[in-house]
């Protein structure tokens, strides 16, 4: 039963502090009921409608600012919780995927390929290489089997019997019975009454098909155009026998014509003149227009180049290479570095069988298949890199000559180069997009997903540490 006092009476009554609060029991059912009216009381300011509802602590997930985050982590109920995980998930699934998929497009390295055709002042002129398909003086080969034997065979000759004559190895035999270039290089002129000789010059090349001769000149580069502006070379083949065994691997009846090869100063003829050059066969001419192509390509990993290389030649040092993995001697085009890759020294063939032999193992690699280009693949192509195109003519000519025109039509040349058509910035805005677009991510919110991981690691070690102490 409740008594309700006038304010005004109580106001002037004194007041006595023991008997208006009185003292707060120790022990018992007493002294837990106040407690526990405090506790119903705090929760319900606290609860949603409270007017201390902004005090109650929240989860620091919850505060990401990622659509879809809060529906999750914070105060909702368990079917739209679940709906949202179930969004979220989905959406992330996708993004994972797109990706994906521009991470490995990105990998693959596209490029675009730019061709541009531009007109320069001078231009650079290719070697020209030559070898007589008639790979030996006969004349000579004849002379050598008179002093040999005293008379001389109507019988095919097997050059690996002359082998050791006089001793002779097999680079001074080639030396010996080689063709000069005196006698079947008739005429040689660049330009109008300016011969060769006063441009440049002759080399002697050992090759695959014997002794060869590469036209180089002083100036790599030309100032004019036109077919009777360039180089213009008459060959011809006065010899009455052709060698037809080169080499001793089967016999024939020969051949009668030239080889030749249009490349760059820094390319190696020694196996291409055989696998990438052409014929001219005597009594025809040929006039070669040439056109320069320039290429510069990218250095990726699924491409690899070198700006410092030749790929020529490194094909040339690796079928020397595994030549010399089955001979015991080596042959005149055989480089001894490339030899010696592997520590080895190996002189010149010295005795008929010895170069019988290892010759048939040349054929064997080159000729039969049992070598190609795959067993070189630590071989890498030139990042820069120029190709001569030719576009031949012919014409009839006078037995036993040939005729050779070869000129640039103009100053014209292509200029291929590759570019990145895929870059990192490119990758980072369709990451960007993708994840933008399906889960409203950017750099900020992964911050703020950081720093939730890092508060919430950092309040369960403080409740660790807390309740370790007791408290």
């Amino acid at each position: 039963m409740y008594f309700i006092e006038d304010d005004r009476k109580a106001a002037d009554r004194p007041v006595d502090m023991d008997r208006t609060f009185p003292p707060k029991p120790s022990s018992g059912i007493a002294a837990v009921v106040p407690d526990l009216q405090e506790t119903m009381c705090m929760l319900q300011m606290m609860s949603a409608d409270g007017p201390l509802a902004e005090l109650k602590p929240k989860t620091a997930l919850s505060g990401i600012s990622m659509p879809g985050i809060g529906n999750i982590f914070g105060d909702t109920n368990r079917s739209r919780r679940i709906v949202w995980i179930l969004v979220i998930v989905s959406a992330f699934v996708i993004a994972i995927i797109q990706v994906k998929d521009r991470v490995e497009y990105y990998s693959s390295t596209p490029v675009t390929v730019n061709v541009r055709v531009t007109m320069n002042d001078t231009l650079r002129f290719p070697v020209l290489t030559v070898c007589n398909k008639n790979s030996f003086n006969m004349s000579q080969i004849r002379l050598l089997e008179t002093e040999m034997t005293g008379s001389v065979s109507k019988l095919e000759v097997n050059i690996s019997q002359l082998v050791g004559l006089l001793g002779m190895d097999a680079k001074q035999l080639w030396d010996l019975i080689a063709h000069d270039p005196d006698q079947f290089i008739v005429e040689c002129w660049f330009g109008r009454n300016i011969s060769c000789n006063q441009v440049g010059r002759w080399t002697k090349v050992y090759t695959y098909l014997g002794v060869c001769y590469s036209f180089i000149r002083n100036e790599t580069s030309v100032k004019t155009t036109g077919s009777f502006n360039n180089l213009y070379v008459k060959l011809k083949d006065d010899e009455l026998e052709c060698s037809s065994l080169l080499w001793g691997a089967k016999k024939g009846h020969g051949e009668r014509g030239w080889k030749m090869m249009i490349h760059d100063m820094r390319d190696s003829p020694v196996i291409d003149v055989r696998t990438h050059g052409s014929t001219l066969d005597n009594g025809w001419g040929k006039d070669v227009r040439i056109y320069l192509r320039e290429f510069r390509t990218l250095n990726v990993w699924k491409r690899p180049c070198v700006n410092n290389g030749n790929y020529s030649k490194c094909i040339e040092r690796c079928f020397v290479a595994a030549a010399a993995d089955r001979m015991t001697c080596r042959l005149p085009f055989m480089d001894i570095k490339s030899v010696g890759y592997h520590n080895r020294h190996m002189e010149y063939c010295n005795t008929p069988d010895s170069y019988w032999n290892n010759s048939k193992e040349i054929d064997n690699l080159l000729v039969y298949g049992q070598w190609t280009t795959n067993n070189c693949s630590h071989c890498q192509r030139q990042c820069h890199q120029d190709f001569y195109i030719a576009y031949t003519e012919m014409t009839k000519s006078k037995p036993n000559e040939s005729k050779l025109r070869l000129f640039y039509q103009d100053f014209t040349f292509d200029e291929i180069e590759e570019s990145a058509d895929y870059g990192a910035v490119s990758l980072l805005c369709d990451i960007g997009g993708s994840l933008g677009f399906l889960l409203g991510f950017s750099v900020l919110t992964v911050c703020e997903i950081v720093d939730a991981i890092v508060q919430t690691c950092l309040r369960s070690c403080r409740r660790l540490v807390n309740k370790c102490r007791g408290k």
